[in-house]
């Protein structure tokens, strides 16, 4: 059997860099990194955020039990639903009331398959959603300082505080140690690019329902 070892955070990198930029050069991202977004805007996209790992949390805590990889990664430290709930209860959003998008939707739509045909798969969208936090970071003083925030309300932007260099290396020597066979790393690194995808459109959507136009090239 072919394994992918030691190799698959580097084709993760190499192989989603362009995505991940078009991600980040959204009209939306670019305005959370300015400190200039709306918060309704922000606000909207976090609850979208929050649809998107309810989904693939929900189906990562289901898997654990079976699937040695998704276990050794998806630990229970690496999931955000319960910041994503304390920012949108601090900012006074009803997580009830919250609808998909269509593009959220689809996306929605696409880890529920994966969950059914390609389990491990899900570890690439965790790779994306974890990374984000390395941004997160910044991004999350940025917005302290333009809305006057004490230090709530953006948890799941900056979960880890002064240890997120630590818990990312770690993250690292944990997907690197993965025994994949090479099927699985192919997954792993196509459930990546399709959230790249996903996020971009997302933010292209709310900036569009937000500003009445959204940056779609």
């Amino acid at each position: 059997m072919n394994e992918v070892s030691g190799t698959l955070m580097s084709r993760l990198r190499s192989e989603t860099r362009e995505l991940h930029s078009h991600a980040e050069s959204r009209t939306l991202q670019r305005q959370i990194a300015a400190g200039t977004v709306d918060r309704s805007a922000f606000l909207a996209y976090l609850g979208q955020l929050y649809l998107v790992h309810a989904t693939l949390e929900t189906a990562l805590a289901r898997l654990r039990e079976h699937h040695p990889s998704i276990e050794a990664v998806a630990t229970p430290a690496r999931m955000r639903m319960a910041d994503l709930e304390r920012d949108l209860e601090f900012h006074g959003v009803d997580r009830s009331a919250l609808a998909p998008v269509p593009p959220t939707a689809a996306f929605i739509a696409h880890l529920a398959a994966a969950e059914r045909t390609a389990p491990t798969a899900l570890l690439g969208s965790l790779y994306v959603l974890e990374g984000s936090t390395n941004g997160g970071r910044f991004l999350a003083r940025v917005l302290r300082k333009a809305w006057q925030l004490d230090g709530r309300g953006l948890d799941a932007l900056d979960p880890y505080g002064d240890e997120q260099p630590v818990r990312w290396a770690e993250f690292k020597r944990d997907m690197d140690a993965l025994q994949l066979p090479s099927g699985d790393a192919e997954g792993v690194v196509g459930a990546a690019i399709a959230t790249f995808t996903a996020i971009a459109e997302i933010s292209d959507r709310i900036a569009g329902v937000h500003d009445g136009h959204g940056q779609r090239d």
